[in-house]
């Protein structure tokens, strides 16, 4: 088994455990370049992290939803999605996104440097973060507490 194999086993197991909640906690702020050229996060307005890759069938089946909560969103809410990286490049992540009409600011995390700042252990990976980079909230899948915080900061 090759080394991206198992770091991306490693991943999908991982998804399968259920997260805790988490507890607000200092998180430093991030800057990274979109797939798309455009520097994020912009502004100060809270942020919904979701970590994907192509390949998780949990993190496909959410990006409808994804999708609309970016859509429906004002200044109140940035929605980021972060492509882990792992078995990916940036082009089949830019084809997946152009494929299906995605328009979210997308992230591709080429060296895990987000998924290490975050500790990612699994796809898919929600995490809320307030105006001040402070984590709130964090899930392996999309829950009802999770579509009801982001439908508060709408």
């Amino acid at each position: 088994m090759t080394h991206t194999t198992l770091s991306a086993a490693i991943l999908v197991l991982g998804s399968l455990s259920t997260l805790a909640h988490a507890t607000p906690s200092n998180t430093a702020v991030f800057s990274a370049t979109s797939i798309t050229g455009k520097q994020l996060p912009e502004g100060d307005a809270p942020i919904y992290l979701k970590f994907w890759a192509t390949w998780c069938s949990y993190c496909i089946e959410e990006m409808p939803h994804l999708q609309d909560t970016y859509q429906d969103t004002n200044d109140k809410l940035q929605v980021i999605a972060v492509n882990v990286g792992f078995n990916q490049n940036i082009g089949l992540v830019r084809r997946y996104m152009q494929k299906h009409n995605y328009t979210i600011p997308t992230i591709f995390d080429a060296q895990g440097q987000l998924v290490q700042q975050f500790k990612v252990t699994g796809t898919p990976t929600h995490i809320l973060l307030d105006s001040d980079g402070n984590e709130v909230y964090r899930s392996a899948l999309l829950t009802d507490e999770l579509k009801q915080r982001l439908e508060a900061l709408k």
